[in-house]
């Protein structure tokens, strides 16, 4: 998953993996517990998310392991079966494994292969095959954000927008963790290009139940600002150093473009503009 997405999944799996993992396993497990999925080989490789289903019977426990994908990935299957393998050898246990696809539409990824005795499966799940009502009356904030990626059905966008918000005010009752919840939609909705829409809709509706300067936009916006400013200054002290040394004659222009960085004709046309 890319940097932006990496915490938010992060996240959305400790809150949601059980409901997911009904569609495929059994309920009767005791207990589960959080594995640690880094494995070193040749280079290091890190599981989304690893846990351990305990059963009365020990027989019966095994490894839940989820990955979350934005966009197909042509490799996947060859990374799964390398996860799988490495899982298994260092836990002994079954895997079941799970891709929970992110993307627009139905994930067109290779999920399984067979050949004579061999063979490799791993379940893909499509969140845009759920609709928007498996997600919007949750009681999680992390599920409740699914409902952006999910299926509208003949639902707009600004009803669906509605629904989200307006439940996600009846669930979360801190300013900071509705702004926590906020910017993890602004993130998810650029999935669905929803971005700008999101955006829009949060600072027009949602002001007076959060501090604007607590939103991603807010955020963004005002680093890029930082960063515009820093590099303003630097400029700004540059020019400076130029005349200086343009006004005590021991420099050729060349040797000024050279000594600051810069290209004769940026020196020309500052000493020009200065005089």
């Amino acid at each position: 998953m890319p940097n932006h997405y990496d915490k938010i999944i992060k996240e959305i799996m400790d809150a949601i993996y059980m409901s997911i993992s009904r569609r495929i396993i059994n309920n009767n497990f005791q207990q589960t517990e959080e594995l640690v999925g880094d494995f070193q080989r040749t280079r290091e490789k890190k599981t989304d998310f690893l846990r351990k289903f305990k059963y009365e019977n020990a027989a019966d426990n095994f490894i839940l392991h989820l990955e979350a994908q934005s966009k197909d990935d042509p490799d996947m299957l060859y990374r799964m079966e390398e996860y799988h393998s490495m899982i298994r050898r260092k836990y002994k246990l079954p895997v079941v494994q799970l891709v929970l696809y992110l993307g627009k539409g139905i994930s067109k990824m290779h999920n399984f292969y067979s050949y004579r005795k061999n063979s490799f499966h791993y379940d893909i799940i499509n969140i845009q095959e759920f609709s928007y009502k498996n997600f919007i009356n949750t009681d999680k904030p992390e599920e409740l954000i699914l409902t952006i990626l999910s299926d509208f059905e003949d639902k707009s966008k600004e009803q669906i927008a509605e629904l989200i918000f307006s439940r996600a005010k009846s669930i979360i009752n801190e300013t900071n963790l509705m702004g926590k919840f906020v910017n993890q939609i602004e993130i998810l909705s650029k999935l669905r290009n929803l971005e700008i829409f999101i955006q829009h809709y949060i600072q027009n509706t949602m002001a007076l139940d959060l501090k604007i300067e607590d939103t991603f936009t807010f955020k963004r916006g005002k680093i890029e600002g930082e960063k515009r400013g820093e590099k303003r200054g630097e400029k700004k002290n540059r020019d400076k150093i130029i005349l200086t040394m343009q006004n005590k004659n021991k420099y050729s222009i060349e040797e000024i473009a050279e000594i600051v960085g810069v290209s004769v004709d940026y020196v020309l046309k500052l000493v020009k503009k200065s005089s």
